[in-house]
This record gives C-alpha cells, sequence and structure tokens, in this order.
C-alpha cells in the first residue's frame, strides 16, 4: 500500500504548480477620482484655507436660514497670521451677528478646518444677494393705498386715517430708498 506524503508536500506541489501555469496578474482598478482631487487640495486648503465660496455655499448651515436671508461673507481678510472674515448684512443682521460671533466662528471653525477665521467684521450695508422676487399674483393682490392728501381732505382724521397716511409716507420712503 502507497503511503501518503503529508499535508504539507501536498501543498507545496499544489502551489507550484499552480504558480507555474497561472497567467498575468490581474490588473488593479482604476484610482478613485476622489482621492485624486483630494491629494491635491488637501495640500492647498491647508495652505491657503477655506474660500469664501465654500463659506456662502454653506451659510445657511453656519448662521441659520433667518440670518442667511440678510447676510453673507463677503471676504477673509488675511494679516499679520490673523484671518479675518467680513460680513455684509443688512439691518438688525449686524446687531446678531456680533452678539452670536462665537458661536459662527466656531461653526466655521468645524467647516473650515485648522486655517479658519480667528474673528468677525460685519459690515453694515445690502447684501448681494436680492431678496426673492414676489409673484404677480402677490402683486396683483395688493390693493393701493388712499394717498396722503385724499387722506387728510376729510374733516376729522380718524386713526385709521392717519394709519394710512403714515404707512403711505412709510411706503415713498422705502421705495426712494431701494431706488424703485
Amino acid at each position: 500500500m502507497m503511503r501518503k506524503p503529508p499535508p504539507s508536500m501536498l501543498e507545496q506541489a499544489a502551489s507550484d504548480f499552480i504558480s507555474s501555469r497561472r497567467g498575468r496578474p490581474a490588473a488593479r482598478p482604476q484610482p478613485s477620482i476622489a482621492r485624486a482631487v483630494e491629494r491635491v487640495m488637501k495640500p492647498l486648503a491647508r495652505q491657503f484655507g477655506v474660500g469664501v465660496e465654500q463659506l456662502r455655499e454653506h451659510w445657511s448651515e453656519i448662521v441659520g436660514e433667518r440670518l442667511a436671508k440678510w447676510s453673507e461673507p463677503e471676504t477673509i481678510q488675511r494679516s499679520g497670521g490673523i484671518n479675518t472674515l467680513v460680513i455684509r448684512a443688512r439691518g438688525a443682521a449686524g446687531a446678531i451677528l456680533q452678539a452670536e460671533s462665537r458661536r459662527i466662528l466656531e461653526r466655521v471653525r468645524t467647516f473650515a478646518g485648522d486655517r479658519a477665521p480667528t474673528r468677525i467684521r460685519v459690515i453694515h450695508g445690502q447684501a448681494r444677494r436680492s431678496a426673492p422676487a414676489t409673484s404677480p399674483a402677490a402683486q396683483a393682490s395688493v390693493k393701493p393705498m388712499k394717498s396722503s392728501s385724499q387722506v387728510s381732505e376729510g374733516v376729522e382724521q380718524t386713526p385709521e386715517a392717519r394709519l394710512l397716511s403714515a404707512l403711505n409716507r412709510f411706503e415713498k420712503s422705502v421705495k426712494a430708498r431701494e431706488g424703485s
């Protein structure tokens, strides 16, 4: 009767047989484009930090929907190792942004990493984003107000008439300020 060789000898013989008759090794898959871009962008982001465009894209996530309607990041000023985020805000949003500056800087730091701005400077003025235009249906439902001269023709000025007069003056001043 024939003796079986030990299992290790069989494994070695099978391995030698397979390696001598094997073709080329399988081709490696193409590298991911995301990894290639990351290799290029990561050093640049570390060197230059996050840009204003990236902050604009995520501004509503950083400051919240309400403040995002009234403000936007304008630029990042870099001087002497200090990065300052300049924000253009209108109305009371500037004061709210100043009051919330610590929270905003923390969120920007979470988003931007090590080279995030460490200070906030708020500029009061019109944000570049324009307010959404009202639909024609909404404009058609607005009734024209009486002019102040029409209201003042009445003998007595009732509280409603005084309110209409004040609202009319307010409307004219807003239109004059916006240039419409």
